[in-house]
């Protein structure tokens, strides 16, 4: 059989075809076509209400919004997602500032860019049994991990009551909230140190409030947008846009409860409506509407950092924040236009 052969004239026809098409797509594209959005590596680093900031952006579309696409991942404390950060395998991560600022104070090229949470929503649980926070005393306290959110926040409760943290009260490190709930139901910790949805729960489980640390005058900056000072400086563009887009989602948190709602029971996978609204309910008037890092928060962090890392007295808060994202949106009126004032 002989082989089959195409004419040279259909191959010649088949080619400026070929070549017509891409001309066309090329000018379509100059016309006017919306370039691909631009993908980018986040993370979180918990699974409480705070957090629910990022998640509503990224699942109410707002990143595309703004020509992103962004993939946000669990990574599981503070001091792993800011190494992650580090390594450059996320550009731009909501986490904790208590490990951005240690590992910061330590040489990290790291800034704070945006904060959405300025206070704490930690609350201290404990066994029934606990009356009063002086109670601990010879007893066991559980936290996520060493100097994380809830770790700054149980030391300063402590200190802030008289207890000296190790010495007194021993400070487990136990990775997540629900590890934190199992080891209080199995008696191996007297107290827990909890956020939203998780101090409900610990509620309904017959454990007792002990400290809102919030109560205590504690401010510092618990949920971060940061990223690394090199990345910031080549891609200025693409943090503003993620602060814009963030900015958004903070908005649509606070103001439709039905989405927060849905989206926080989505990432916690909590089943129980009455503690998704109460989680909502608790973080909604406490987020940031214009999320600038405080000075005076990232002050207290380096005073705590201090106590195991001395380098951090020759610090000052300001070689750690860059304001100038938040600032920028402001004076282009973006949050005055976002919040209708």
């Amino acid at each position: 059989m002989r082989p089959f052969t195409v004419p040279w004239r259909v191959v010649a026809a088949l080619l400026l075809a070929g070549l017509f098409a891409a001309a066309m797509a090329g000018g379509a594209e100059e016309a006017g076509a919306a370039p691909a959005p631009l993908r980018l590596r986040s993370g979180y680093s918990a699974l409480s209400g705070p957090h629910a900031a990022l998640w509503v952006t990224k699942e109410e579309g707002l990143f595309e919004k703004y020509g992103l696409r962004v993939d946000a991942i669990y990574i599981r404390s503070g001091s792993a997602m800011a190494q992650t950060l580090v390594a450059g395998d996320l550009q731009i991560a909501q986490t904790g500032g208590p490990a951005v600022l240690a590992a910061a104070v330590a040489g990290a090229d790291l800034a704070i860019i945006a904060v959405a949470f300025n206070t704490t929503p930690i609350v201290l649980m404990s066994v029934p049994s606990v009356q009063k926070i002086q109670d601990l005393a010879g007893k066991a306290i559980g936290v996520t991990r060493y100097g994380s959110n809830t770790d700054i926040s149980a030391r300063f409760a402590l200190r802030k009551a008289g207890l000296e943290p190790e010495k007194q009260v021993a400070v487990l490190q136990l990775d997540e909230y629900p590890s934190i709930l199992a080891a209080m139901r199995s008696g191996r910790i007297a107290a827990g140190a909890l956020a939203d949805p998780f101090t409900i729960e610990a509620k309904k489980m017959g454990f007792r409030d002990l400290v809102d640390v919030a109560a205590l005058g504690l401010e510092f900056p618990f949920i971060t947008l940061t990223a690394r000072k090199s990345y910031l400086r080549t891609h200025e563009a693409v943090a503003l846009n993620f602060v814009r887009a963030y900015s958004e989602g903070i908005k649509l948190y606070t103001t439709s409860r039905e989405t927060a709602i849905r989206v926080t029971a989505r990432y916690t996978r909590l089943p129980d409506v009455g503690i998704l609204a109460g989680t909502v309910e608790y973080y909604a008037p406490r987020m940031s509407k214009v999320p600038y890092p405080t000075i005076n928060g990232v002050k207290f962090l380096l005073e705590q950092i201090a106590v195991r890392n001395p380098k951090a007295r020759e610090l000052t808060p300001e070689a750690f924040v860059d304001l100038h994202f938040v600032k920028a949106l402001e004076q282009e009126g973006f949050y005055r236009k976002l919040y209708g004032r």
